[in-house]
């Protein structure tokens, strides 16, 4: 049997035992309706759009979506969704350049996709790069998948 020792996670496991707390979020929903792909590559495939804006003059961010194509389970070996997905052409802001400091990029998780499955992250990337007012940003997602193939999303032109 294991205990736990930390005295918040054995507040959260009692918690959870009576119902109160979920300890896992439930499953995502992935909207892929509208998606355009980029090119897949050792059956997977890159999507990205602008996630919905509050406001008109603030980005808010990127979905980016990787989709097993294949009639097989994916299993990769990668670091965090931020070091792992590459925007090329874009100047990081100080924050971004902090978080994306390769030092940081240690932890690596296993992701499993199974076939026809896909997985969904939200990149924050007006604060990670330098998005001026007044210009048209033309952006492209791309991963090193395990093989040493690289992986391309479609691409999109977002107007800051």
């Amino acid at each position: 049997m294991l205990v736990a020792t930390n005295p918040f996670l054995r507040f959260y496991t009692f918690l959870a035992k009576m119902g109160l707390v979920m300890l896992d979020d439930p499953p995502r929903i992935i909207d892929m309706a509208g998606r355009e792909w980029g090119e897949a590559v050792d059956g997977l495939s890159l999507s990205i759009r602008e996630l919905k804006r509050e406001d008109s003059r603030q980005v808010a961010g990127i979905s980016v979506v990787l989709k097993n194509s294949g009639t097989d389970a994916k299993t990769l070996t990668i670091p965090d969704w931020v070091h792992y997905f590459e925007i090329a052409g874009l100047e990081l802001t100080p924050y971004g350049r902090l978080l994306l400091d390769p030092a940081r990029a240690k932890k690596k998780s296993e992701i499993t996709i199974g076939p026809g499955g896909a997985n969904e992250t939200e990149l924050p990337i007006a604060r990670v790069y330098d998005l001026r007012g007044g210009r048209d940003y033309d952006i492209q997602v791309s991963c090193l998948l395990p093989g040493g193939n690289r992986l391309r999303s479609n691409s999109i032109t977002i107007r800051v």
